[in-house]
């Protein structure tokens, strides 16, 4: 199915109710995870092929003031943090009832969930239960099937987890009884239950959560979309010096810039890289060790080629990524479809990233950039001297795919949106190669 970039959705008969809410766990002006700027973006991307959406965010009390709506379609619904179940993740009675009183006074005929955390299982099985609501689900991440922060990694060894079992998750978590893991599954998918349709921005994630349970012929595969690109390529042509390979994103235990750091101290045993690379970390330092905070700042001072840029605006990314190379993405566990990726490909910059997982699948190997082994930096360092070759560098910019704007990602939705709603959800042998192309 092809949509022609001017193509609007018929109001009256029957495909797409005439007003849309788009929810997630957050607002970006709270928290800028990839999940609620995709949900964001997708809010503004309808509202530019002119479909009546709103956007409603879940926050904390505790962030009410930080908390800075975009405009008079934007609302939020609020939580009490200490109040929310974690495991079973059900939230308080108050939570349901702001959200249903929200949609019905704002007439919303279909919600497109994009988490359930915050808002709770509870509120996403009233809103399905509404009278005449339809109702989709878009996953993010594996928090529905993992307990440890949605990540598939083992708590003990920091290890990629091939499949949720109750034997896995109780070696994890061995606080908990195999039951209670029975129990959160069945809580799990009663939760998410008869929504007309699941979406996942990538096909690796969505055939993990088909074998955990959801139904295969209402599962589609749709991209994620940026808000904004940049108008022309930002990346200069090279005219020698270093190779700038530059991280971007949150520092915490999962994305790996430790892998960076022992990359960094390779490097500094090979006077030609200390002459040719230049390492570029932009994020926030969160959720790290003091060993790691420690660690971080001594590698700061001992080598000049390693640069911290500190945290950055999302106005700014495209101007800082056009600065590098390569993007390097070193995360430790399967990532889904991450930004990041969107944000290099948009700016003209091919990426180095772990060979597994959604990046894996955005990242073709020696296509539109390079993979290298799991947590391995001499192998990150083999990847980093093959994109120091200029023939090579070019090849793998040439092979950089366009880019999905946010107004593509909601023609490709709201096709699925109209599709379910018609009976014409994807067949079960398209589940995971996208009804809607992506």
């Amino acid at each position: 199915m092809t949509l022609d970039p001017g193509f609007r959705f018929p109001r009256g008969e029957g495909l797409l109710p005439e007003r849309i809410a788009i929810v997630s766990h957050s607002h970006p002006s709270v928290s800028k995870g990839g999940a609620e700027i995709a949900a964001y973006s997708l809010y503004r991307g309808l509202r530019d092929i002119g479909v009546d959406a709103i956007f409603v965010g879940a926050c904390n009390v505790a962030d009410r003031h930080r908390l800075a709506l975009g405009s008079e379609h934007e609302f939020a619904v609020y939580f009490e943090g200490d109040r929310y179940d974690h495991f079973f993740h059900l939230a308080p009675r108050a939570v349901t009832e702001q959200l249903v009183s929200l949609l019905q006074a704002e007439r919303i005929g279909l919600v497109n969930f994009h988490h359930f955390f915050n808002l709770g299982l509870n509120a996403l099985r009233a809103v399905r239960e509404l009278p005449g609501m339809r109702s989709f689900l878009t996953i993010h991440e594996f928090l529905g099937i993992c307990q440890n922060h949605g990540q598939m990694i083992t708590r003990q060894t920091q290890s990629l987890c091939e499949r949720a079992t109750n034997e896995n998750c109780v070696s994890c978590f061995p606080e908990h009884l195999r039951t209670q893991f029975t129990l959160r599954k069945e809580t799990m998918l009663g939760g998410f239950g008869d929504f007309d349709g699941f979406i996942s921005p990538s096909r690796f994630l969505a055939e993990r959560f088909i074998d955990w349970g959801l139904p295969a012929d209402r599962t589609t595969v749709i991209e994620n979309g940026l808000l904004s690109t940049p108008a022309r390529d930002l990346r200069a042509s090279r005219s020698g010096g270093a190779w700038t390979f530059g991280f971007f994103g949150q520092i915490n235990p999962f994305k790996g810039v430790d892998v960076v750091l022992d990359a960094a101290d390779l490097v500094a045993k090979d006077p030609d890289l200390v002459r040719n690379v230049r390492f570029r970390i932009h994020g926030n330092l969160i959720g790290q060790s003091e060993a790691f905070n420690k660690r971080f700042e001594d590698a700061l001072k001992t080598h000049a080629f390693l640069s911290y840029a500190g945290p950055y605006a999302n106005a700014a990314v495209h101007r800082l990524m056009g600065e590098c190379d390569y993007v390097l993405i070193p995360s430790k566990w399967w990532e889904n479809s991450p930004v990041v990726i969107q944000e290099a490909y948009s700016v003209g910059a091919p990426v180095i990233c772990t060979g597994i997982g959604g990046m894996a699948e955005k990242v073709p190997d020696g296509v539109s950039g390079l993979h290298f082994r799991l947590g391995d930096a001499s192998d990150l360092l083999r990847a980093m001297r093959l994109a120091s070759d200029p023939d090579i560098a070019a090849g793998l910019r040439s092979g950089i795919p366009a880019v999905t704007t946010a107004a593509d990602m909601a023609r490709r939705y709201a096709a699925f949106f109209a599709l379910s709603i018609a009976g014409g959800a994807a067949p079960a042998d398209r589940r995971a190669r996208s009804a809607v192309p992506a």
